[in-house]
């Protein structure tokens, strides 16, 4: 069985991608170093260097992370191997990364469950603790085994068998959605689920970290990923396979952080720019 890692890096900073490849070196058997910076980091000779069981792809410009994915599932794909790990250059492997996955998939597997991937649960670096669901919380249906609607691309890990049947990710979302809309279409067309392993956690941040809220916390993402959530949106919430509590909570969300993001988070112009663009897009198909 061999499993390859999908990992999209955008202007990297060398400690942090040193650390995420020295965390997945012993634990997946190649690692698809997949570039959308516009150009190559002075460091990743030296990095090549250290890990050579890393193929490092520079696309010359940012192609988004849906695109970029696609491109190392091909990869793998080509060279026969089982299943793809996705990672971020942000995110950091625990040494029980892949060990714990591939336990509870089997666990899944021995009693018939058709899985379309697991993954760990998000933890949010900022406030320590877990991410859960506020709509949709998962159903425990094996000891430290969750089953839920969507997994986040990151750690996330999905036989690569399925992408022929599903097909690759939809690379016109770009960035916002894209392992979501993946997680829905799938159930759709092959009848999948999804489950996060509560045995593992992963450290996580959208975007530029929280704000508080009145009761809760809203994540601040950068004016340009403002864009591709609102147009996103609009692009999915028409589609009959993507879930009503999601078109439902999201547009809620969408509803307070119109007002909220140019009023409360500078650059305020820009956030409402990028708003205005992106439900424009969206709506018109753009």
């Amino acid at each position: 069985m061999k499993i390859g890692c999908v990992l999209v890096m955008y202007n990297p900073q060398r400690e942090l991608l040193t650390a995420s490849l020295n965390a997945l070196n012993e634990q997946v058997d190649e690692i698809f170093l997949g570039d959308n910076s516009v150009n190559m980091p002075d460091f990743i000779t030296t990095l090549l260097n250290l890990y050579p069981n890393t193929y490092y792809h520079s696309f010359n410009k940012n192609l988004g992370i849906a695109e970029a994915q696609n491109r190392g599932i091909i990869y793998f794909q080509k060279k026969g191997f089982d299943f793809v790990l996705f990672m971020d250059q942000d995110s950091l492997a625990p040494n029980n990364l892949v060990s714990s996955l591939l336990a509870d998939y089997n666990r899944l597997k021995e009693i018939g469950i058709p899985i379309g991937g697991i993954g760990p649960r998000p933890f949010n670096r900022g406030e320590g603790k877990p991410y859960i669901g506020a709509v949709k919380k998962g159903k425990l249906i094996l000891p430290k085994i969750t089953e839920v609607g969507e997994i986040i691309s990151s750690a996330s890990l999905i036989p690569i068998p399925h992408f022929k049947q599903v097909g690759g990710m939809e690379s016109s979302l770009f960035i916002d959605g894209v392992d979501h809309e993946w997680c829905w279409r799938a159930k759709k067309i092959g009848g999948w689920r999804f489950f996060i392993s509560e045995s593992v956690q992963l450290s996580h941040q959208v975007g530029e970290g929280d704000r508080p809220f009145i009761f809760r916390k809203v994540a601040i993402p950068t004016p340009f990923r403002t864009f591709y959530q609102f147009r996103n949106y609009f692009r999915l919430v028409h589609r009959g396979y993507v879930p009503l509590y999601w078109k439902v909570s999201n547009g809620f969300k969408y509803s307070i952080k119109f007002f909220y993001y140019p009023l409360c988070v500078p650059p305020h112009i820009s956030y409402m720019k990028q708003i205005l663009k992106g439900i424009y897009a969206g709506i018109t198909g753009k």
